[in-house]
Parts: C-alpha cells; sequence; structure tokens
C-alpha cells in the first residue's frame, strides 16, 4: 500500500504542474508556498510533539535532515535552470533517470544484494524511461548538457538523502518530524530567495496552487518513507519500481486527460517498463 501510495500521490505531483502550466501559474512562488504549507501542515499532524514543542534542533540528528531542504531547494533550481537550457523532456528524463543513484548507493552502502532479475530490470527501466521522453522541441543543444547533468546529480542526491536519514535516523524520529524539518528548512531558503528577488510575490492563484502541491508533496514525502520502512533491505527494488510506476501512471494521465501524444518509442517504453516490473518481481512468480 505504501508503493501505490508513493506512486499516485508523486504522479499527482506531476499532474498539478501541468495544471500550472494550462493556468499560468508561476512555479516559484507556489513552490515556496508549497514548502510553507507542507511545513505547517506538518506541524498540524504532530500537535502536542510539533517541531517547536519538541526543540528538535537540539537533537544530533537535526543537521542532517535540515541539510535535505537545501537539497530540496536546489534540486528544483536545477530543474527550472535544465528546462530552459535544455527543454522540458530532456530534463524530466535526466531527473527520471537518476534512480541508478539511490540503488547504487543502497547496494554498496546499505549492502542490499538484489538478484540478477532485479539488477536487469533496473537496467531496463533506465532505458524504458528514455524511451519514454516527451518529444523535445524547445531545447538549446549541447549548451543544456552540463545542467542536464547537474539534475540528475541533484535529483539522484534528493532520493538518496531520503533513503539515508530514513535508514540511520528512522528509529530515533519518526517520518513526520523528518518530513517537517525537511520542508521547513526548504521553507525559509525558499522564502529567503523569494524576497531578494523582484516580481516573485505569490498571487492568488500561486497562493491556491501552493497550497494544493504542498498537500500533495507531504503525503508523497510520507509515502516515501513509508515505503522505505517497509522496504528494508529491499531499497534498491523499491526506487526502481516507484520510478516506473510514476512515469506509468503520469504518461497515461498525460494522454488520457491532456491529450498528449507520445512517440512510437514511447510506447515501446512503457511496454520495457512492463517487462522491467515483471523481471524485478519475478520471486514473486516462481518463489
Amino acid at each position: 500500500m505504501w508503493l501505490i501510495f508513493s506512486i499516485l500521490s508523486s504522479a499527482a505531483l506531476m499532474v498539478i504542474f501541468k495544471i500550472f502550466a494550462r493556468f499560468e501559474i508561476r512555479v516559484f512562488p507556489s513552490i515556496v508556498v508549497n514548502y510553507v504549507t507542507c511545513f505547517v501542515l506538518g506541524n498540524f499532524l504532530l500537535g502536542e510533539k510539533n517541531i517547536v514543542a519538541e526543540v528538535v534542533w537540539m537533537h544530533h540528528w537535526f543537521p542532517f535532515v535540515a541539510g535535505m531542504g537545501l537539497l530540496f531547494i536546489s534540486a528544483f533550481y536545477l530543474m527550472g535552470l535544465g528546462t530552459g537550457l535544455a527543454g522540458a523532456g530532456a530534463t524530466s528524463v535526466a531527473a527520471k533517470m537518476s534512480v541508478v543513484i539511490p540503488a547504487a548507493v543502497s547496494m554498496l552502502l546499505l549492502h542490499e544484494k538484489p538478484g540478477l532479475f532485479i539488477l536487469l530490470g533496473m537496467l531496463l527501466s533506465v532505458f524504458s524511461v528514455y524511451l519514454m521522453r516527451p518529444e523535445n522541441k524547445d531545447g538549446n543543444g549541447s549548451r543544456g548538457l552540463w545542467v542536464l547533468l547537474l539534475v540528475f546529480i541533484g535529483s539522484g542526491m534528493v532520493d538518496t538523502g531520503l533513503n539515508l536519514v530514513k535508514h540511520q535516523f528512522g528509529t530515533v524520529v519518526d517520518d513526520y518530524t523528518i518530513s517537517t524539518v525537511v520542508f521547513g528548512s526548504a521553507g525559509v531558503i525558499g522564502v529567503f530567495l523569494m524576497l531578494i528577488q523582484k516580481g516573485q510575490l505569490p498571487r492568488w492563484k500561486e497562493i491556491l496552487g501552493g497550497v494544493v502541491l504542498g498537500c500533495t508533496n507531504y503525503a508523497s514525502l510520507i509515502a516515501m518513507f513509508g515505503a522505505i520502512g517497509a522496504y528494508k533491505g529491499q531499497t534498491a527494488w523499491f526506487f526502481a519500481v516507484n520510478n516506473i510506476g510514476v512515469v506509468w501512471v503520469s504518461t497515461l494521465i498525460s494522454i488520457l486527460f491532456f491529450k498528449e501524444k507520445i512517440s512510437r518509442s514511447g510506447y515501446v517504453g512503457l511496454m520495457l517498463a512492463a517487462l522491467a516490473v515483471l523481471l524485478m518481481n519475478i520471486h514473486a512468480f516462481f518463489g
């Protein structure tokens, strides 16, 4: 259930950004409102154990968890820069293919040992994501290659950081506190950046959109933490399957509700993604 919830909530985030584009809702101020919403919502859910009452900044884990907020806002900036230089399609592919980073770290640092079929499925999943890339008509050629590499690294570091934080501190601090601290840190940085930039203050559309995005984003992170905990020892598998699921669901929604078209290679990618999931779960069918 955590895996399904993670896939659906993450796909919902992509749908919300598509709606932003359709209604000309600016992304950056919406993102900042989103982080503030996550922080407020997290403290509300924590109740008497909110991060102010618990004085969380005095705990040994606080600097590491708060540092994730910097990763979050940095990855967002890189994706925005990549969209401008290399196009939305190429940037999306770079972010999705970064799944190999948390998977590799899980095997190297957490000593996970996925079987041969799972490894083959992971490689196939990366290739399937590449095939499902949107047609890119707004890119600027090789000028964006360097930022695509940074998007790849940044997105991979976010997932890796969340995985390591959950494994390292998951027994001493709950998922809601971790999520609230991460989003609160990102919110502080975002508000500061918004205030020093002209014309970035949110309008009512950004406030409304940011609140909706924030509620979904908070649910998405809680779901990811829940799934990481449920699949402890198999997180490389989780990140690969989760990534494929998000691409599958968001692609189908784009086709059905946003009338987007995908190329022949995109359909091949969808089929290869299904095959990758089958390979990574072959042990469940044949023991």
